[in-house]
């Protein structure tokens, strides 16, 4: 085949699965928010108190954080497919499993899995895009699957509600658990065997978790993740309770939140191309302090559209940090393991919303609400400071695009 065509040929097939991949972690993202708005009821039926209520919901990233270096080097060098698909399925009995257990106990349990289970999913299809990506496109890539990521998240908790309302609860475990299966149903047809959709798998050469923290770029990103996951969790947590003691509606409080999440959404696959052009140190750092500035300001508003700008700046600086961290993160697992590096990374993210309820919940019971989002505020500032500092001297690498381009 004449190079041209050849070309032609790899550019298509990227294409094509990058299409699959955003469809599936999509729909997958969208099963996960089914369940976010009954798990919190489906708990305290149980007669649980807040303390255990908060252990169930932390569960999911306690085995994401302890069990994500390991799962990316896995992957690294066993292929990207099977894993997906293994988790998809896995995804598929834990949605059953739910309803079978009856204590908080068996629930701590359901949730570890469900967060095992997980990892085999977002962070392998993320590193599989990062494989793929084509010369110059890298951030696009990585925004085009990000969003497809938020945009599902942000409709699962409304359609869970929907289904917990009209057909009871159960039945959005059972949605969730369709779901899963309809999308490895998609990836087995639709995505294809690693050795022809351009992933790269290699037996050695994969960094360990001493060897990412110990590089000066990557321990970047890791603190960025986690400092970013611990401030804006707080947020997330306790701002539907400053909503409610400034009395502002439920719909309207609905409103705040869906516009934080698809502005987030909706920046990354344009900040993806320009974090392409330009060092995405500048677009990371740029989010942080945009974060950081939005949060700071939130317990001084006490209207629905100061709150609302504030959210919409909130969405918009976050949308700047997730696809220029991505393009460093992929620029760098060329050489340590896209798979190894991306799931630390994501490890880093886990372990700041483990942190996060807790901290937040401490200075909540001891100083109020206001000083949570201070608090919040503070951690991000700080991890913009530090994750500048880092990386002051970081440049792009030439991108090259995958092996063969």
């Amino acid at each position: 085949m004449p190079t041209g065509m050849m070309r032609f040929h790899m550019r298509t097939n990227s294409a094509a699965v990058l299409f699959s991949l955003s469809v599936s972690i999509g729909v997958t993202m969208v099963g996960l928010g089914i369940i976010w708005p009954i798990l919190p009821i489906l708990a305290a039926q149980m007669g649980v108190g807040g303390f255990v209520v908060g252990t169930i919901i932390a569960s999911f990233n306690v085995s994401r954080t302890a069990c994500a270096p390991f799962v990316g080097r896995f992957s690294d060098r066993m292929g990207r497919k099977s894993f997906i698909l293994i988790g998809l399925v896995l995804y598929a009995a834990v949605s059953c499993a739910y309803l079978a257990a009856h204590s908080a106990e068996a629930l701590i349990a359901v949730r570890l899995a469900h967060g095992f289970t997980s990892l085999l999913v977002v962070p392998i299809a993320m590193a599989l895009a990062a494989d793929i990506a084509p010369q110059g496109q890298l951030g696009s890539y990585m925004g085009t699957l990000n969003m497809a990521a938020m945009i599902g998240l942000g409709v699962g908790p409304t359609l869970g509600g929907v289904i917990q309302e009209h057909f009871g609860m159960p039945a959005a475990f059972y949605a969730l658990c369709a779901v899963s299966l309809g999308t490895a149903a998609f990836v087995v047809f639709f995505v294809p065997p690693d050795r022809e959709s351009g992933a790269i798998t290699r037996r050695t050469g994969t960094a360990t978790f001493r060897q990412i923290l110990a590089d000066r770029t990557a321990f970047a990103i890791v603190l960025m993740r986690f400092f970013s996951a611990s401030g804006q969790g707080s947020v997330y947590t306790f701002l539907p309770i400053y909503a409610h003691q400034i009395g502002m509606s439920g719909s309207r409080f609905g409103i705040l939140l869906s516009a934080n999440v698809f502005l987030i959404a909706l920046m990354q696959r344009p900040v993806g191309r320009l974090a392409d052009r330009t060092n995405p140190k500048r677009v990371v750092i740029l989010g942080m302090f945009g974060v950081a500035v939005a949060v700071f300001c939130m317990p001084f508003s006490s209207d629905f559209w100061p709150l609302l700008a504030l959210n919409i700046l909130m969405g918009m600086s976050t949308g700047f940090i997730l696809p220029g961290s991505l393009v460093i993160t992929g620029h760098l697992g060329r050489t340590m393991g896209m798979a190894s590096l991306m799931s630390v990374t994501d490890a880093a993210y886990s372990f700041g919303m483990i942190v996060s309820p807790i901290l937040s919940g401490v200075i909540f019971d001891a100083l109020g609400v206001s000083w949570v989002f201070t608090a919040g505020a503070a951690l991000i500032a700080v991890g913009g400071v530090v994750v500048a500092v880092l990386l002051r001297n970081y440049c792009p690498p030439v991108d090259c695009g995958p092996p063969g381009q």
